[in-house]
């Protein structure tokens, strides 16, 4: 049976909801950004100890969406959009980097993740039916722009098939999914109506008996699963019961699970194959994980009163 203990407690020092993204150390500690605030506010801890490395004074017209890298040279990078584009920091300093060409384009939601052929490619749903990338370490565009949305691209998410092959899946404000080939941009297949709501976040599930899995979440608190190559619904969905607007995927002690988060302040957690409720007793608006090497897992939730509490998962 797994279980969840109370590791940590990091006060931001703001009242209000909070989100954490969390990353591998390389030779040091593993990193955690918490972004906090009506005007965001970035700030980077130990994850281990809490212990403040770094935070941004730089005011911010708002935040829509982050997403926090992790390069293969070690470098770790941080993506925000905002109102006025996509702005980018070196994660482990707190140094700004240059934006991306991205001022003319709403961005509602981002995804970050090794792409084949060695780079780590930034995803951005665009508000005008569009899907970017971009290299994240260069900040240059990769291709055109993918279109074939008839609304506003809301969450997009990129799922790793092989060492070779990946795909992108991008979800909109009518519910539909749509699928590319992560290489060469073509779509594949249909379009699916997943969602009789708007699509709020895409996640790469465990890769478990060799499918490629993700879930999407709606408006309304319904979470499906999906095969990645084939485009079809695994499972029956899951019903979170309100607005869930983050996900996020683990493997503590070799049990996939799938952790969902939003207005309800309740962590649901499932197995993320057979969709059996695992009752954690965790509470927060945000969660995100990191597996160790220990085969425990680190689960940060964000709190409405601006806390990130640490909790370590294992049997």
């Amino acid at each position: 049976m797994l279980r969840a203990v109370e590791v940590l407690t990091i006060n931001t020092g703001h009242l209000n909801a909070v989100r954490p993204m969390v990353v591998p150390g390389v030779d040091g500690p593993d990193l955690l950004v918490s972004i906090t605030g009506m005007e965001p506010v970035i700030h980077a801890w130990d994850l281990s100890t809490g212990e403040s490395l770094w935070f941004s004074m730089e005011e911010l017209p708002g935040c829509n969406d982050a997403a926090l890298a992790a390069l293969p040279d070690g470098r770790r990078i941080l993506a925000v959009s905002t109102e006025d584009g996509v702005e980018r920091w070196n994660a482990l300093t707190g140094d700004p980097l240059d934006g991306l060409d991205s001022s003319d384009r709403t961005i509602w939601g981002m995804d970050t993740a090794a792409f084949p052929g060695g780079r780590t490619i930034l995803l951005g749903a665009g508000h005008n039916h569009a899907i970017y990338r971009w290299d994240v370490a260069s900040g240059e565009e990769m291709g055109a722009p993918l279109r074939g949305h008839n609304t506003s691209v809301r969450a997009v998410g990129l799922i790793r098939l092989s060492v070779t092959d990946a795909v992108i899946v991008s979800g909109d404000d009518d519910g539909y999914l749509r699928r590319w080939d992560a290489v060469t941009g073509a779509p594949i297949g249909l379009p699916v109506e997943g969602h009789s709501s708007l699509v709020k976040a895409i996640c790469h599930l465990v890769t478990v008996d060799g499918r490629s899995l993700f879930a999407s979440s709606d408006a309304e608190g319904e979470i499906s699963r999906w095969d990645a190559v084939t485009g079809e619904r695994v499972g029956a969905p899951l019903a979170a019961g309100s607005d869930v607007q983050f996900l996020a995927t683990a493997c503590p002690s070799g049990t996939p699970l799938l952790f969902a988060a939003g207005v309800s302040g309740v962590i649901q957690t499932w197995h993320a194959y057979t969709g059996e409720v695992i009752d954690l007793s965790l509470s927060g608006v945000s969660v995100a994980a990191l597996d160790q090497p220990d085969g425990t897992t680190l689960v940060a939730v964000g709190t409405a009163r601006g806390e990130v509490v640490i909790y370590s998962v294992s049997e």
